[in-house]
């Protein structure tokens, strides 16, 4: 009997040192848990997603040189009134997400939200939206163009 009740404690020692099913530790109420797949994009998620639309038409665009740089100004005419928080986001980014330049030309989207609720279109004048943005000198220095993109169309200005 003495033998018996060694041998079973030899063998519950054994198996609490294992990390197999028969051991009682891991008797828990789910297991344990296995590596599974993820769900996420192979190339992982976009980080600076931007998911307001572009402003329909852009209206006017101006660079204006100011000491260390140039705000670029933009007006938008959305279709109807209430259209706010208006952007004008970069295309091209740095790794720390400021404004880059390709290929000697800044591209910058203007964006903006609609209003939450449906408004009247009312006059051109009452629609329009304006937004600016500054870019640094270290920005510009090998800038040739700048464009404002919409969703009907663009405007430029070059040096």
């Amino acid at each position: 009997m003495k033998a018996q009740i060694v041998a079973g404690v030899i063998a519950a020692l054994v198996l609490a040192g294992c990390q197999s099913r028969y051991n009682p530790g891991n008797w828990g109420w789910f297991g344990g848990s296995r590596s599974a797949p993820t769900l996420e994009p192979r190339d992982g998620y976009e980080q600076n997603a931007d998911f307001r639309p572009l402003v329909e038409q852009v209206v006017s665009m101006t660079v204006e040189q100011t000491p260390g740089g140039a705000i670029v100004t933009a007006t938008g005419l959305p279709p109807t009134q209430g259209y706010w928080k208006a952007d004008l986001v970069s295309t091209y980014q740095t790794v720390t997400g400021e404004v880059a330049a390709k290929d000697g030309e800044i591209r910058l989207e203007f964006r903006i939200v609609p209003p939450p609720t449906p408004t009247p279109a009312s006059t051109a004048r009452s629609r329009e939206v304006t937004t600016a943005l500054f870019l640094t000198d270290q920005t510009l220095r090998n800038v040739r163009q700048i464009t404002v993109v919409g969703q009907a169309n663009a405007r430029s200005s070059r040096r």
